[in-house]
């Protein structure tokens, strides 16, 4: 059985992942910049482990040859401008270190999680597909530039004799999510919060998106991407499968903008002074109210990505995080 190597293996998806390839008898080795992040998962000592970090080369270099199958899941999920470095560091230049190295080894196969932040949106809310063109810019958000300008590094890789296939998540959720950071809703409508805001996206299960990572390596084609998505939802449908979930009856009530712009202005101010992130941060103002909705139609027929109900999703999220008292 081949050897796959994962960066980022102990993020959401990557956990999710490192099981996935292990179930099926793969061979697995992880990039980790703390070893003691390991102690969170059940695959710890299944797994050959690599310390470094994908922002210092030298601490990967030459191990990774014996892989034939790389997959780069490693990067900053942040809307914060203010960390826009960093974000860059981590998105753009960790990804070309990992890019170099590939192009080095024995590589078979190069994966790039990216994000449908690479992609764009649809301006008039109208579900998009691949062949999109980017128009993120406009809004200035640093994880869509970062997540976009990655993808521009693949692409130079490829011309350069990579065989690499992207592949853009939407809105993940699912069991595995061992740190809790997709609680704060679920916290939230649980405690009878009723407010919700216009707008909506696409919202996916992880073991969909899982399953479409793993058929990519046979069924991905070189320099193409694939939109991992499931259901279109606006903000208040969503939120009323959670409390259907958690068996909340309430009424849900539109709130404006303006309260939302005052609350995060706030936050900005606060971050200043304490070490804290603004949530929602000013940059993501202009995505309230915005349909970002998208079309995955060309990773169910290439990839065979299955088709999960988010109804199913959310009742896995949900007692995941009930059984590791999360909630």
């Amino acid at each position: 059985m081949e050897k796959v190597f994962i960066t980022g293996a102990t993020g959401f998806i990557g956990n999710n992942l490192v099981e996935r390839f292990l179930e099926k008898g793969y061979k697995v080795k992880v990039l980790v910049r703390d070893k003691n992040l390991l102690d969170l998962f059940k695959w710890k000592d299944k797994v050959e482990v690599v310390l470094g970090d994908i922002l210092e080369p030298d601490s990967f270099k030459d191990k990774i040859n014996n892989c034939t199958i790389i997959i780069h899941s490693a990067a900053i999920i942040s809307f914060w401008n203010k960390v826009w470095d960093r974000t860059y560091k981590v998105n753009v230049i960790g990804t070309k270190n990992i890019l170099e190295e590939a192009l080095k080894s024995n590589c078979k196969k190069f994966i790039h999680i990216s994000s449908v932040a690479a992609i764009g949106y649809g301006e008039n809310g109208e579900p998009i597909n691949e062949e999109h063109p980017y128009n993120w810019s406009k809004l200035n958000i640093s994880y869509m530039e970062t997540k976009h300008q990655a993808e521009l590094e693949v692409y130079n890789a490829i011309k350069k004799g990579l065989n690499a296939t992207m592949l853009n998540p939407a809105n993940v959720w699912g069991k595995g999510d061992i740190r809790g950071r997709r609680t704060r809703i679920i916290k939230a409508i649980k405690k009878g919060f009723p407010f919700y805001t216009a707008g909506g996206t696409n919202f996916v299960d992880v073991d969909a998106v899982c399953e479409a990572i793993i058929n990519a390596i046979e069924n991905g084609k070189t320099g193409e991407r694939y939109i991992l998505g499931g259901e279109n939802l606006t903000i208040k449908e969503f939120s009323k499968i959670i409390a259907d979930e958690l068996k909340i009856k309430k009424m849900f009530i539109k709130i404006p903008k303006l309260p939302i712009t005052l609350y995060s202005y706030s936050q900005e101010i606060l971050a200043r002074l304490l070490p804290i992130t603004p949530k929602p941060c000013a940059s993501q103002l202009s995505l309230i109210g915005q349909q970002i909705y998208y079309d995955s139609s060309k990773a169910i027929r290439e990839l065979k990505m299955p088709i999960i109900p988010i109804k199913d999703c959310i009742h896995k999220t949900i007692e995941f995080y009930k059984e590791h008292n999360l909630i």
